[in-house]
């Protein structure tokens, strides 16, 4: 770890901690409402992720209890997807987590930067973040807090990080008494604005957002501040705008108001897994531009500009790039050089023969993951025969 990168990360702030649980902190990787995430070092020498609780929220048993019932859940969900839990405890009277670190650029971060995904690499992340929906929900778990911000595209794949403590948060009285939704505006999906209850369609609607959000650099719903947002929720029409087939079809049912009739993540890693191929290269190494405008409140016509980065509520400002969330322990925020590489990818760019292995690497990783995933889907049946 070198100084450029504990730089990269952000400093240690005066209050923070030196070490925890015998790890050494090297920078902070981002901050939230509830706490603060930092890279450390183990004592044999890796690096991970710790996140330690704010000691406000500490303060609150019931909160703490749901923590840890939630880290405990954290474990059950399959390590291909997300970050692995190495451990968690209390120090100083504050819960901490620890994962794996996994070095990658946010999906917000990406497109911030580089614009809409090309069709090849749009496919195999919402196949990815698909079969990771897939299974956490397999594990008895609905992510809620699903957005750009939390999704790492790592060397491995996609990797969606920072769930279950959206749970916690939804069932504090402490944090949602002043009658806040939990989670990001524009990341909801209208039933959690209506106070309905939540399931895994909530995830399956958060998905349609963030392919289209991939796909054009924008939102559907534009964006705003909570109450725009949850007013355009329910009664604005998403414009997902121009997305390649199959996404297309498939954003516009996860767009559906109602819940009943969403695809599962299951259907959708299935569509995506049956129409996966390596696409042809790209007339031009140029970024996809980000098309501007934002859906009025009451009729989901566009109306204005601004960055879709500001849709990513870590900041809640709704200017500038996103910045690091409490959420995000298993990525560096490092601004990249480039467009996200796949598994692979040399750092040069390569020639023109060779560009389409940039998206047969990814695409063969994915369909690698989305196998495990289906596996969540088809050997409990097998087993309950």
């Amino acid at each position: 770890m070198n100084a450029d990168a504990v730089e990269r990360t952000g400093r240690l702030h005066p209050g923070d901690p030196r070490e925890i649980a015998g790890h050494t902190l090297l920078g902070r990787i981002g901050e939230g409402g509830m706490g603060t995430v930092y890279l450390a070092r183990s004592h044999d020498g890796r690096r991970v992720a710790i996140k330690l609780i704010k000691a406000a929220h500490a303060m609150d048993a019931g909160f703490a209890a749901r923590f840890r019932d939630e880290v405990a859940s954290a474990r059950r969900v399959a390590s291909f997807c997300t970050a692995r839990v190495l451990g968690d405890g209390v120090a100083d009277g504050r819960p901490y987590m620890i994962t794996e670190y996994i070095p990658g650029v946010s999906l917000a971060r990406q497109v911030s930067d580089f614009g809409a995904l090309e069709p090849g690499t749009l496919h195999g992340v919402a196949l990815g973040v698909a079969a990771a929906l897939t299974a956490i929900h397999a594990a008895g778990l609905v992510h809620r807090d699903l957005k750009p911000a939390n999704v790492i595209l790592s060397m491995s794949g996609p990797r969606v990080i920072d769930f279950g403590i959206a749970r916690a948060l939804d069932s504090s009285h402490a944090l949602t008494r002043a009658g806040q939704l939990v989670g990001s505006p524009g990341w909801w999906a209208p039933e959690q604005v209506r106070g309905l209850p939540v399931t895994p369609a909530v995830d399956v609607f958060t998905w349609g957002c963030l392919v289209a959000y991939a796909g054009t650099g924008r939102h559907p719903y534009g964006e705003g501040d909570a109450l725009t947002m949850a007013a355009r929720l329910l009664h604005a029409t998403p414009d997902p705008g121009r997305l390649p087939a199959p996404l297309d079809g498939l954003v516009a049912r996860a767009l559906d108001p109602d819940p009943a009739r969403r695809p599962s993540a299951g259907e959708l890693l299935l569509a995506l897994a049956a129409t996966a191929e390596a696409p042809a290269a790209p007339p031009s190494e140029g970024p996809v531009a980000r098309p501007a405008g934002n859906p009025d409140p009451g009729t989901g016509s566009p109306t204005g500009t601004g960055s879709p980065a500001g849709a990513d509520a870590r900041t809640g400002t709704g200017t500038g790039p996103p910045a690091s969330p409490a959420g995000a322990e298993a990525r560096a925020e490092a601004a990249p050089t480039g467009g996200w590489r796949p598994p692979g990818d040399p750092a040069v760019r390569p020639e023109a023969g060779d560009r389409r292995w940039r998206y047969v690497l990814p695409l063969a990783v994915l369909l690698i993951l989305g196998a495990a995933a289906l596996g969540l889907l088809v050997i409990p049946a097998l087993l309950a025969r």
